[in-house]
């Protein structure tokens, strides 16, 4: 089955817009990260309402589902690029290796020696790590080698973020193996991988929480397909638009209003009387975000997908946040070290961060940086290993 490349728009810059916004989403998770007890992790630990904005943005403090879009968008889009081309043979395991290592590897490497370096001042200026605590010689040659969250690992390490980057390094394989061995039309073998990835999950393998998303994504790819097939493109965006519209109201009146929390804690009280307060609420968020996983991100992606294909393509100006979000979620943690120590160095207290002032400064500069670094650093970069590595140019990606 080909991509029906002649009906479906050239590229879908929805998707680089809202993989923009759910970067951003993650720095605002993120935030309270520099109100950690001794800067070590607890889950909630850092969390109050204090947090900047937090009467607007508490939804994006308390839900931490972002990075599952990163994957479905990937899914999405890897399925409609790639899927094919590697079949067929047109794409090669080295020229698809040397595309995906040249998009993702220099930003990686420049940010784990940087984050490396950084660690070591923090320990030394206050006698602990930032948040991360594994940073030791066995997870920098993990990191090295973009495998530290593959289950070799004892937590998360150096530049935290980028565990999402290894386990798409991971994904990525799984692709080509399924793509090489004509499965990738096989419906059934890609639903049953969205359980696997589940389990996988369970058992506390973040590769897991990749698979669920991704062959989810790919689900959405041949959904779409099949809409165009119909030539009901129209009928499906007037049913599928308004009612995404109608999930996130849902979402969003129910995180504010708090009304499906008491219904839970009750109906696990019945059923579950052995359950305490914090397990309770666990279950909870556990099942919420399973929920969004499922139905809230796969009707967006669909919804935007369906939008361009019958209004015409976004305008250039909706990519400038997707090009530049890779930079933006690698650089974030980084960039909050580095506040964190010059803080210290000039005697600031850290309860400035609480400022609106100081989250709009913040990712304002982040953004910039990440603009800088995209256009100075990773592309050309990018490029240059690219045509030092192919004899010619093959599919443009992200």
């Amino acid at each position: 089955m080909k991509p029906l490349i002649s009906v479906a728009p050239p590229y879908f810059r929805s998707l680089d817009a809202f993989r923009g916004i759910a970067a951003i989403a993650v720095v605002v998770f993120h935030w309270q990260m520099f109100f950690y007890p001794d800067d070590v992790f607890e889950a909630g630990g850092g969390l109050n309402t204090a947090l900047p904005f937090y009467s607007v943005l508490s939804i994006f403090y308390t839900h931490g589902t972002s990075v599952d879009i990163f994957f479905q968008i990937s899914g999405f889009i890897f399925f409609w690029l790639y899927a094919d081309s590697i079949t067929s043979g047109k794409t090669t395991f080295r020229k698809f290796s040397i595309y995906r290592i040249s998009r993702l590897y220099p930003l990686h490497l420049a940010t784990l020696v940087t984050i490396g370096i950084l660690q070591v001042i923090m320990l030394d200026r206050t006698g602990h790590y930032f948040v991360v605590q594994y940073n030791d010689t066995y997870h920098f040659f993990l990191n090295l080698f973009f495998i530290q969250n593959w289950g070799f690992e004892e937590g998360l390490s150096f530049n935290a973020p980028s565990w999402s980057t290894s386990v798409e390094i991971f994904l990525y394989l799984v692709f080509f193996l399924i793509c090489k061995m004509k499965w990738h039309t096989n419906k059934v073998l890609l639903l049953l991988m969205i359980p696997l990835g589940a389990l996988m999950q369970h058992f506390s393998l973040l590769t897991g929480k990749g698979v669920f998303s991704f062959f989810l994504g790919a689900m959405l790819y041949y959904i779409y397909v099949y809409f165009l097939q119909q030539n009901k493109t129209r009928q499906y965006f007037r049913i599928l638009g308004p009612a995404t519209l109608l999930l996130w109201v849902f979402v969003i009146v129910a995180h504010y209003y708090s009304f499906l929390q008491p219904a839970w804690d009750h109906t696990v009280s019945r059923f579950r009387p052995n359950l305490n307060a914090e397990q309770s609420a666990a279950a909870y968020t556990s099942v919420r975000n399973l929920i969004f996983r499922l139905t809230v991100a796969p009707c967006t992606i669909l919804s935007l997908v369906l939008w361009e294909t019958v209004r015409g393509q976004f305008h250039p100006r909706w990519t400038i946040l997707g090009k530049c979000s890779y930079a933006i979620y690698l650089l974030h943690f980084p960039l909050q070290l580095i506040v964190v120590l010059i803080m210290r160095e000039w005697h600031l207290n850290r309860q400035l961060l609480l400022s609106p002032w100081a989250l709009i400064t913040f990712i304002s500069g982040l953004v910039l940086l990440s603009l800088v670094v995209y256009y100075y650093f990773e592309r050309p970069i990018q490029n240059k290993i690219r045509q030092s590595s192919l004899s010619r140019q093959g599919i443009l990606t992200q």
